[in-house]
């Protein structure tokens, strides 16, 4: 009862330290919602200007004007590379037309296999288009250079612009996504761009973007309050040695070069990108460079303005006016329109609704960087490996005295010597054959041993069980797999394997303390026996022997060093769990 007591204070003390210690590893900003919502004059998107000579509508060629020819050609990058690109131009149209650049997002993109849709729409609409193979030789999922990504793009906006009937002055850019950081690096180092078209951009930078999208996945996913609450604990990880660098790109430094007329177009189905925020901020910057010649169209359509599914996911239908309103716009701005030239609103389309605001901040808690998380996990999975291989050591070695001594292994291993024995009545010395020394049997006590087992497997156990189930969750999420049940269960599971973990710490630590409180009575009632002139050598050997009967206070270094891992196991699981906010 003594010991169910002092566990019991010490888990509710350690319950509260953890609580603390969970709320100073953490960063202090969270993720909000967003309010400063936009309204579109219109839900029309049609996108028209007028004609400034006559005062009337501006008539420019639609989609499908003209037949169209496809150009297969080589692109030299820098470092004797080159990537395949298709040019796709308008037969019979006018020398001076316009022309627009295609740049990819994330991942992969093959000029067969990306923007076939839109660029051919485009080009039968008199607008030579060019889209390149994204290079792929230095982007990778941690290392990535937008800049280095612009000098490429570069290069095949020069051959644009010297296309035959194409009007360089006339010649733009359309990205998506992640491209749009690099248009912005783009038009930075070319500002004679004449347009830029920024479809679903993220605007903020990537570790900004990824918590506002990861937060809405959970959250669209099930999952519980807790989990959507790791949220900012990850995103605000440094992770620049191992990569990831780009995570933490200057956006707000390239917007400030968007002084072309600008088109920005988002699906509201997106739940990825900052649909209103990230609208707010490029009109901001752009207006703040003296450009108010800014268009903004939101459709009923998903990240890549297609429509059937809110996924990314191949062969979906492109919302059906989007490729015209894109036309239309193109050929009013090569014309010559202005900011006060458009007849249809600058805002239209579909009503948004961004219900979560990507941070203005990500400034880490105690716990800075990404490294320091593998560390304390691989520290945690170390010490637990090296005190179940301490503690095999301790039972060869303590099998092997018991041999050497012809104990064998019928007996127990109790350094207590019999009643009676004949060695100690006649006071003989113990040796080989007479195992009456009882450092010759030391082990830890039964209930500090099973302390000891229960907290390396909860150490161990519950780091694995959450890592598994957070990997889980946010890959579930992703793919937009919305079971709250299963979610909400697992994470119950795993916050009483926390609790459990904590609980058993405790114990542990009761345990220690209690088996140092004997040894230390041990070795009092031994040294008072030896300043004992009344005491025989035979009862101070009597004595020694009953403090150690069952090896409950013979522990030597090797003990020792288990214990120190178990502990030291169980502690960095522990704090691992704080600072996931298992305890806050």
């Amino acid at each position: 009862m003594t010991t169910v007591a002092a566990t019991a204070v010490v888990s509710l003390a350690l319950f509260m330290m953890l609580g603390a210690l969970g709320h100073a590893l953490a960063p202090k900003w969270q993720v909000r919602p967003f309010a400063d919502h936009i309204v579109p004059a219109t839900s029309d998107t049609t996108i028209q200007a007028k004609d400034r000579a006559t005062g009337g509508a501006l008539s420019t060629p639609q989609e499908g004007a003209y037949q169209t020819k496809e150009t297969h050609i080589t692109v030299k990058l820098d470092g004797g590379v080159t990537v395949n690109a298709i040019v796709r131009e308008p037969i019979g149209a006018p020398n001076d037309h316009p022309a627009c650049l295609f740049l990819h997002g994330s991942g992969t993109g093959k000029s067969s296999e990306a923007y076939g849709d839109v660029a051919g729409a485009m080009a039968s609409a008199g607008i030579t288009t060019l889209v390149p193979d994204k290079r792929l030789d230095n982007y990778t999922m941690l290392n990535r250079d937008y800049v280095s990504s612009a000098r490429d793009y570069a290069k095949s906006l020069a051959i644009l612009r010297s296309w035959p009937g194409v009007d360089a002055s006339k010649t733009g850019l359309y990205a998506e996504s992640e491209g749009t950081w690099i248009a912005t690096v783009l038009t930075t180092e070319h500002p004679e761009i004449a347009f830029a078209i920024l479809t679903s951009p993220p605007v903020v930078s990537g570790r900004r973007q990824m918590t506002l999208a990861a937060t809405n996945y959970l959250a669209d996913a099930g999952a519980p309050d807790a989990v959507k609450r790791l949220i900012p604990r990850i995103t605000s990880l440094g992770t620049r040695h191992i990569g990831l660098a780009y995570a933490d790109f200057d956006a707000a430094k390239y917007r400030r070069s968007l002084t072309m007329p600008l088109l920005i177009n988002y699906g509201v189905r997106d739940d990825a990108m900052p649909v209103e925020q990230g609208a707010r901020l490029l009109i901001r910057a752009a207006n703040k460079a003296g450009n108010t010649n800014v268009t903004l169209r939101y459709y009923d359509a998903n990240h890549q303005l297609r429509t059937g599914s809110n996924k990314t996911v191949p062969e979906l239908p492109l919302e059906r006016h989007y490729t015209h309103d894109l036309e239309d716009w193109v050929n009013a701005v090569a014309d010559g329109t202005g900011a006060s030239d458009w007849t249809t609103p600058m805002v239209a389309g579909a009503r948004p609704d961004q219900k979560i605001a990507a941070p203005t901040s990500t400034k880490p808690g105690l716990v800075s960087s990404l490294d320091e998380v593998i560390a304390a996990i691989a520290g945690c999975l170390l010490f637990a490996a090296l005190a179940t291989v301490g503690s095999l050591m301790l039972l060869g070695a303590g099998l092997t005295r018991r041999l050497r001594s012809g104990d064998g292994f019928g007996r127990t291993g109790s350094s207590r010597m019999p009643a009676g024995n004949p060695n100690a009545a006649e006071g003989l010395a113990c040796g080989p054959r007479n195992p009456c020394n009882p450092l010759e049997t030391r082990r830890f006590p039964t209930a500090l041993r099973a302390a000891l087992s229960v907290n390396v497997v909860l150490a161990v156990g519950t780091t694995c069980v959450f890592l598994a189930y957070l990997v889980t969750v946010i890959r579930d999420a992703i793919a937009l797999t919305s079971d709250s049940t299963l979610l909400a269960r697992n994470w119950n599971f795993v916050a009483s394997a926390a609790r459990l973990g904590v609980v058993a710490f405790a114990w542990l630590a009761v345990e220690l303390v209690a088996t140092f409180l004997e040894r230390r009575h041990t070795k009092d009632g031994v040294s008072k026996a030896n300043t004992s002139k009344a005491v025989t050598e035979k009862d101070h050997r009597a004595m020694t022997e009953i403090r150690y009967v069952n090896g409950k206070a013979g522990i030597g270094s090797g003990h020792v060093a288990v214990a120190t891992f178990v502990v030291s196991s169980a502690a960095l699981s522990l704090a691992l769990l704080a600072f996931w906010g298992l305890f806050v």
